[in-house]
């Protein structure tokens, strides 16, 4: 990963750039070093924290944390830490924790958070579409699991940028719950100063105890195991003057947290000399023997004149002619408008148009908006109101009409999209995969995004990868291709195994100049110019 160069990544607006700060000159007499440059946080211009606008132990946890593989647990205590630091939107983080706790899986072993909260916020967006729920009424939830989304998406990009920041030390797996501890000793001690100073009795919960003894037992102080009865305030006092005592045996140092060395966080592990792989994954389109350069430009002239045509990149009509909506299951539907949406081929509007048949997991695509206009007809023509199944039993639709216009629209996205699928199959120009085309569709997609973000950078704060079917995808696109992959120690993460891919992929296209998998143009106009 290509670290950014001086631009400041946060979660919430910095006050003002950075490089506010200035030297203080000769720092005396002595001929002391002047001060390091400070930005407006007090941060060493240069620095992490700097750069990223995150303190450094956000860094350290973010560095072991993947939100895309993370525990509910975790997950909470790391919003709750990056609140309590003015890291996060206090409503985002309560956003994410209310649905951790209000939905079951603080609880849950590792689970993907970006998956989840796209998926709330598309359930949101169905029953909107459904005619379930008003917009007005809906609006709340959909911003508030698009802010919990996007803000998730940064976690993970700085997660995959730290991995090759070596002046940032990673936590230790148990990172996450000393941190969570020493942000409940903190949060205490003021309180408790406070109190002590107006005379106030000392408050402490069990929670809080329990956090504090093990953050004492952990720095080396003698302490008791929390009483049972906390309320004379008697261990209250006792954990105060341990805490204090810790401070004055260790003026100007902090608490941290446990970290890895830093030559276990960023050793690599060869477990054998790098060879060739010869794993592959899906077909790739049909090939052919080597062709005379006045074929090859034949070929490209008649690619560009069909995507002239139809206003489409030639890998949008590709998987467009290998796709039959008829045959796919309502999961490859969604991945299949996803992947159109994002080469645009369909508006936000026309792929949204299809949440409700996605998320309620119906059969036979190609019927589901068809029977349910039937539906809505017959219920009219016999005066009744529609209802559909709701938590507490069933419920009158919101929108009746809004729901049928939906049904329309969804069902003329699919019949365009299948009307192109029909008229590409006599088209020559426009070549698809012999098997399998929406997966290998789908490895490009997952490709191409990997390689912008590595391009690029954090700059742009977009995760590597959303889930590990896109790091399967590219994974496939380089074996396809015959890239060496550097052999990796078993428990290391896709971050790390991707950021090793990259500097194998470099070295490949040094070798190989001018190959390498197509990347798809944006089409001058999408499917509603054709008909």
């Amino acid at each position: 990963m290509i670290v950014n160069n001086g631009l400041t990544i946060s979660f919430r607006p910095q006050a003002a750039a950075v490089f506010t700060g200035r030297v203080q000159g000769v720092a005396d007499e002595g001929g002391g070093r002047p001060d390091p440059l400070q930005d407006l946080n007090g941060r060493v211009v240069g620095s992490p924290e700097s750069r990223y606008g995150l303190s450094t132990r956000t860094l350290q946890l973010l560095k072991q944390y993947d939100v895309r593989s993370m525990s509910g647990r975790d997950l909470y205590a790391l919003t709750e830490i990056l609140a309590a630091n003015d890291e996060m939107d206090g409503e985002t983080a309560a956003v994410i924790r209310s649905d951790i706790a209000n939905k079951g899986w603080r609880g849950s072993g590792e689970v993907n958070a970006l998956d989840i909260f796209s998926k709330r916020r598309d359930d949101e967006v169905a029953g909107v579409k459904s005619g379930e729920v008003s917009l007005r009424f809906a609006d709340y939830a959909i911003k508030g699991y698009e802010r919990a989304q996007q803000t998730l998406e940064k976690l993970a990009a700085l997660h995959d940028a730290l991995q090759s920041e070596d002046d940032v030390q990673s936590a230790t797996e148990s990172g996450m719950s000393q941190a969570k501890d020493l942000l409940n000793l903190e949060r205490w001690a003021r309180s408790a100063e406070k109190a002590e100073a107006n005379g106030q009795a000392l408050v402490l919960d069990q929670e809080t105890a329990e956090s504090i003894g093990r953050v004492m037992q952990r720095s080396g102080m003698e302490l008791p195991s929390p009483a049972s009865d906390l309320e004379d305030g008697a261990w209250a006092r006792q954990a105060l003057l341990a805490y204090r005592t810790w401070q004055f045996r260790h003026p100007g140092d902090k608490l941290g947290i446990d970290l890895k060395p830093a030559d276990e966080t960023d050793k690599q592990v060869f477990k054998a000399p790098a060879t060739p792989s010869t794993e592959v994954a899906g077909e790739q389109l049909p090939q052919q023997a080597p062709v005379s350069p006045a074929k090859q430009a034949a070929e490209a002239l008649a690619g560009l004149q069909a995507q002239a045509q139809y206003g489409m990149s030639l890998s949008m009509l590709q998987l467009i002619k290998g796709t039959d909506i008829a045959s796919l299951s309502v999961e490859q539907v969604k991945q299949y408008s996803q992947l159109l949406r994002a080469g645009g081929v369909l508006s936000e509007d026309d792929a949204e148009s299809l949440l409700p048949l996605t998320q309620r997991g119906m059969v036979d695509p190609m019927g589901y908006y068809k029977r349910d206009l039937s539906w809505l007809a017959d219920m009219k023509a016999k005066g009744l109101t529609p209802q559909y199944s709701a938590i507490g039993g069933m419920a009158n639709l919101s929108s009746v009409e809004g729901r049928m216009r939906n049904d329309q629209q969804g069902q003329g996205v699919l019949e365009r999209l299948q009307a192109l699928h029909q008229a590409l199959q006599g088209d020559d120009r426009v070549k698809a995969a012999a098997t399998d085309s929406l997966g290998q569709a789908g490895d490009q997609a997952a490709f191409e995004r990997w390689a912008r973000v590595e391009q690029q950078g954090a700059r742009n704060a977009e995760p590597e990868f959303r889930n590990q079917k896109d790091v399967d995808g590219i994974f496939h696109i380089l074996h396809r291709l015959g890239v060496e992959l550097t052999p990796m120690q078993g428990d290391s993460s896709a971050s790390q195994r991707l950021g090793q891919a990259w500097k194998d992929y470099q070295n490949w296209r040094g070798s190989h100049p001018g190959e390498g998998p197509a990347v798809g143009r944006a089409p001058a106009r999408g499917i509603d110019a054709y008909a």
